[in-house]
């Protein structure tokens, strides 16, 4: 997006400069409007402490003992990642409705996909990125400029992500690192301190806000789940937040399904989450039960019954597919680890294996797609509402693509609007439920030699047997 955005610049003295020398001479008032209007940005960088409290009513005593939760925001530490500080769009002034975003950006949790050139699984350079980046690569609920937009109106939190541990994260890290010398031997998955930060500035400047939508994508989609009653407690204070009208979650292609152990392990211990569970809405010791993203919102929506809740995803998401993979590769403790592109095979998912074996929580295409529909089909709660769209393009909300999908004849953008407003009646949308021949693969699916020549959705062991995955993975 960067390097597109640098050769628009450098073609504008072009375009103008090129001019016939009779014209009007006013191509230095159109070269400037232009150029003001591309690198005009609307966010404004907003840099916490490096380090506070925070108190949250109503939680557990770390948010509630003596001046609160203390907290560090960084990001992971390697170079060009280590200040975290997160963005503010103002709409209008004393804007009644905000819409936090989280971003998101990939997962890592071992030296096989912290570390690397080719092997590194999150966004771990937001340090290196110009501020810009947020206006250039995200459009759909962040573009205040198209019309359509459900939350054009809204303020935006834009809270990035640089730690690698679905923004849920209060730990430092020894890693043996062999790639990069220069960088430190302690390492930060401090997300959720990131966000506790963003709590703390919401808790000065937005104390006149109605309308609330926290929302996020992929990575970030994880992070709008897991913190959630966190902000949720924030705006519960009704002698700082009088006036709090409608909350809603948007979950946009986070879908939990993941590896045995990875909520204790990873979640838990790696990433050092586990005090940042909250204790009052899903009890104490979560980690070491039975933890899943379908529990975890079905207790959201039975603590916060007044709340809509909507879940997103794209039937067979290419990206969570390869995640689900990588989780298995990693765990298997290959001794035969080497930082190169094709260790865990290409970023699609297509030369996953695609049949279940060996139970559902070993990775492959069709576990990955199973488990993720059972897991939105079993969530719980009147208030709580999916939309399983055909295909396996990852996420949807920060795409322009959002405002002409469509899934058993529901377009999404009439299903987001009436889950973030009062628009419509809420409904749980499934493609399988559509009805074309092939209503979960015929759309929506990424380019490339597979599915461009089946002309739906599919995998190498699917396209061998001349079927798309859910012929594969949900026929008879």
């Amino acid at each position: 997006m960067q390097a597109k955005n640098l050769s628009l610049l450098f073609l504008i003295p072009i375009l103008f400069f090129g001019c016939k020398k009779d014209e009007p001479d006013n191509t230095k008032a159109l070269t400037g409007a232009v150029l003001g209007e591309v690198l005009y940005n609307p966010y404004e960088r907003i840099t916490p402490p490096d380090a506070d409290t925070i108190l949250i009513p109503n939680t557990n005593a770390s948010y509630q003992t003596g001046s609160g939760r203390s907290y560090s925001p960084k990001c992971f530490g390697n170079s060009g990642n280590t200040k975290f500080y997160f963005f503010r769009k103002t709409t209008s002034a004393n804007n009644k409705k905000l819409l936090i975003n989280f971003m998101g950006g990939g997962a890592c949790w071992s030296n096989y996909n912290c570390f690397g050139k080719n092997t590194t699984t999150f966004f771990n350079f937001l340090n290196d990125v110009p501020d810009l980046f947020i206006k250039v690569a995200f459009q759909g609920i962040l573009d205040a400029g198209n019309s359509s937009n459900p939350l054009k109106d809204y303020d935006v939190l834009f809270i990035p992500y640089c730690t690698g541990d679905l923004h849920i994260g209060s730990n430092d890290v020894a890693y043996d690192d062999p790639y990069v010398s220069s960088d430190p031997s302690v390492y930060s998955h401090r997300g959720h301190d990131n966000v506790l930060s963003v709590l703390k500035y919401v808790q000065t400047n937005y104390t006149q806000v109605t309308d609330v939508v926290v929302a996020g994508q992929s990575a970030g989609g994880y992070g709008a789940i897991l913190n959630y009653p966190h902000i949720r407690q924030v705006f519960s204070e009704s002698a700082r937040f009088p006036n709090i009208n409608k909350m809603s979650l948007v979950a946009d292609a986070s879908n939990g399904a993941v590896i045995d152990g990875f909520f204790s392990d990873i979640l838990g211990t790696q990433w050092g989450s586990s005090p940042n569970i909250p204790d009052w809405v899903v009890g104490s010791d979560y980690l070491n039960g039975t933890p899943s993203i379908k529990d975890y919102l079905s207790k959201i929506t039975a603590a916060y019954p007044d709340d809509v809740v909507g879940q997103y995803t794209a039937a067979f998401d290419s990206t969570q597919r390869w995640f689900f993979n990588v989780m298995g590769i990693i765990k298997s403790n290959n001794p035969s680890y080497s930082d190169s592109s094709s260790y865990f095979g290409p970023g699609d998912a297509r030369d996953v294996a695609d049949l279940p074996k060996n139970g559902l929580n070993t990775p492959s295409n069709c576990n990955w797609a199973i488990n993720a529909n059972n897991s939105m089909i079993g969530t719980t709660g009147p208030n709580y509402y999916y939309y399983r769209a055909p295909g396996d393009i990852h996420t949807i909300t920060t795409s322009d693509t959002m405002y002409g999908l469509v899934s058993n004849g529901v377009n999404f953008n009439t299903w987001l609007k009436s889950i973030v407003s009062n628009v419509g009646t809420p409904t749980k949308v499934n493609c399988s439920d559509g009805t074309s021949d092939h209503p979960c693969t015929d759309k929506n699916f990424g380019s490339n030699s597979l599915n461009d020549s089946l002309g739906r959705a599919t995998s190498q062991d699917s396209f061998d047997a001349d079927k798309d995955l859910y012929e594969t993975c949900f026929g008879p």
